[in-house]
């Protein structure tokens, strides 16, 4: 099966894997699945750093984090396509926020599933 970790997920996976929760645990470690993310939570997670939401120890700068972490954990950073970005806008107003509408939408591409806490993100 293919995850796409929304940008909490991926957050937790290389920097606290005690927050994710045991059925997320489950899926990263399941050698049958592979793990995606979507480019806008790179985006995503500048932001949250130059806002001050999040702190994350990345001496070497966050490319560099995103770099080892994707590497580490084996995660695919997919590209926002054409096609993602179509099904992003065709998605049902059911979320506003635009990184979570484009990683539903990669995951919708990709066939897969989400992998997130948020209980708004279909799963």
């Amino acid at each position: 099966m293919k995850y796409v970790l929304d940008t909490c997920s991926y957050f937790w996976l290389v920097d606290d894997q005690t927050k994710l929760s045991a059925a997320a645990l489950s899926a990263i470690g399941d050698a049958n699945n592979s793990l995606h993310l979507s480019a806008i939570t790179v985006t995503e997670i500048h932001r949250l750093v130059r806002r001050g939401k999040i702190a994350i120890h990345a001496p070497n700068g966050l490319e560099d984090w995103f770099q080892k972490g994707l590497t580490q954990h084996g995660v695919i950073c997919e590209p926002i396509t054409l096609a993602i970005a179509h099904a992003a806008e065709m998605l049902p107003p059911l979320h506003n926020d635009p990184a979570d509408r484009f990683i539903l939408a990669t995951a919708k591409v990709l066939g897969g599933r989400i992998l997130s806490p948020d209980t708004i993100m279909p799963k």
